[in-house]
C-alpha cells in the first residue's frame, strides 16, 4: 500500500490515550456484561489487536491469501461479535476460548465465499474441495489412475473429482490446504486433512510433499548432527526409515518405531558436557535446514539476532528469507506488544515478517529468555 497505509491496518482498534490495562483479557469481558456499556469491547479489542494481526499474517500465508489481511482480520472480528452476543458469562468458560469456534467459521466462511475465480457453495463442499486438493498434493499426479485413487477416496465419480481439483488448481495453491482450527471445545491445535496425527516442528522430516527437498539439506549436514538430528527424531541416518527390527513378548519378530533419544542421551553417546549442548547442536543443525529451504524458495523463514538487553529494552535485528535486509524491533519487558523501528523491504510488500519475529519476541518475554540468534519458519513445514 502507498503512504504506509498498510500500518493503519494493523492498529484499527487501537485508542488514544490507551484505556486502562487488565491483568486477563476475560476482566473486559466480564466489564462489559456487568455495566452493559460497549467501552469495555473497544479496550478488549485495543489490547488484543496484536494477537489477532498475528493470527491473521498467519492465515494470510497459510491460505496463499496476500491483499486478504483487512477482510480476513475483519471477518476475524465479526466472529468475536457473533460469539460475544451469544455467550453466557455464567457458564464460566473463557472468552477467549469461546470465540474460537465463531471467529474460525467467520474466517472459513469468508475464503469460501470471497475468492476469486471458484466460488464454494457450502461449507461441506469447501471441506471436500480442501481433501481433494490435499490428496492432490500428497500423490504429486494427475495421470488417470491417480484420480481414479482420489475419487475412490473422496467417495466421488472421476469426472467430479477431476473438477474439483481443475477448481481448486485454478482458484489457489494447493500446497496450503492445511489450516489452523478451533473445535467446539476450544482446542486449538494444526490439522492436515488427510492425516489422523497434528503437526509438530520435528514432522517437517516426514512430510511428504516437502520430504526430499528436507532430507538433501539434511544429507548435507556433518556426520555428528546426522546422527543427533536422527537419533533424537527416531528415524535411521541411512534410509530415513522410522521402523526397525524388534520381537514381541513370544519372541517373535516384529517392527516396531526407533527410540527417540533425550538430549541427555545424546551428551552421553556423543561425550558432550551438558544436554544443553546437545540442545544447541541439534537445533542449529534445524535452523541450518531451513535457511537452505529458505534460499531455495521451499519456505519463508525470519532470522533474528539479539542486538540489546537491558532491563527497560529488548532490541532484536530481524531478516526476510536469509536476504540479508535487516529491520529492528524494540521492546519494552512487561508489555504485550512490540515497536517496529524499521521495517524490511519484504514487509512492506506485505509480507508481515515482521509480526512472526515480534510475537517471538513476546512469548520468548513470558519465559525471560532471549537467545542471542533465531531462525522461525513462518510457512508450515
Amino acid at each position: 500500500m502507498k503512504n504506509d497505509d498498510w500500518k493503519q491496518d494493523l492498529y484499527r482498534y487501537r485508542l488514544a490515550p490507551a484505556p486502562p490495562k487488565k491483568d486477563d483479557f476475560q476482566d473486559y469481558i466480564d466489564l462489559y456484561f456487568a455495566e452493559k456499556d460497549e467501552k469495555y469491547l473497544s479496550w478488549f479489542l485495543h489490547y488484543y489487536e496484536p494477537t489477532l494481526n498475528t493470527q491473521m499474517m498467519t492465515a494470510v500465508q497459510e491460505y496463499s491469501m496476500r491483499g486478504h489481511f483487512v477482510d480476513m482480520k475483519q471477518a476475524a472480528v465479526y466472529g468475536i461479535l457473533k460469539a460475544l452476543s451469544n455467550y453466557d458469562i455464567s457458564l464460566g468458560v473463557p472468552f477467549l476460548v469461546y470465540k474460537e469456534y465463531y471467529v474460525k467459521n467467520e474466517i472459513d466462511d469468508y475464503i469460501r465465499t470471497m475468492r476469486t475465480g471458484y466460488t464454494v457453495q457450502s461449507n461441506d463442499e469447501y471441506k471436500l474441495l480442501r481433501r481433494a486438493m490435499a490428496l492432490y498434493n500428497k500423490y504429486g499426479k494427475s495421470d488417470d489412475e491417480t484420480i481414479a485413487r482420489i475419487a475412490a477416496e473422496l467417495g466421488k465419480n472421476v469426472k467430479d473429482t477431476r473438477e474439483i481439483i481443475t477448481a481448486g488448481l485454478r482458484n489457489m495453491s494447493y500446497a496450503e490446504f492445511y489450516r489452523q482450527y478451533a473445535d467446539e471445545d476450544g482446542e486449538s491445535s494444526a490439522e492436515d486433512v488427510t492425516r489422523d496425527d497434528t503437526t509438530d516442528p520435528a514432522k517437517m522430516f516426514f512430510d511428504e510433499w516437502r520430504a526430499d527437498a528436507v532430507f538433501d539439506r539434511y544429507e548435507k549436514l556433518d556426520i555428528r548432527e546426522r546422527s543427533m538430528i536422527a537419533d533424537h527424531l527416531g528415524f535411521c541416518r541411512e534410509c530415513h526409515g522410522v521402523l526397525e527390527n524388534g520381537t514381541n513378548e513370544n519372541g517373535e519378530k516384529i517392527l516396531l518405531f526407533r527410540q527417540k533419544k533425550a538430549y541427555a542421551d545424546l551428551a552421553l553417546q556423543h561425550t558432550l558436557s551438558s544436554p544443553d549442548t546437545a540442545y544447541r547442536i541439534v537445533h542449529k543443525a534445524y535452523d541450518k535446514i531451513l535457511v537452505e529451504l529458505a534460499i531455495d524458495e521451499y519456505i519463508h523463514i525470519v532470522e533474528l539476532r539479539r542486538k540489546k538487553k537491558t532491563k527497560t529494552e529488548i532490541v532484536y535485528e530481524y531478516c526476510a528469507d536469509h536476504n540479508n535486509d535487516w529491520g529492528e524491533i524494540h521492546y519494552t519487558p512487561g508489555d504485550d506488544d512490540y515497536d517496529v523501528t524499521r521495517y524490511v523491504y519484504a514487509d512492506k510488500k506485505g509480507g508481515f515478517f515482521f509480526a512472526a519475529a515480534g510475537d517471538w519476541i513476546v512469548r520468548q518475554a513470558t519465559k525471560e529468555q532471549f537467545p542471542q540468534t533465531a531462525v522461525i519458519p513462518i510457512t508450515k513445514i
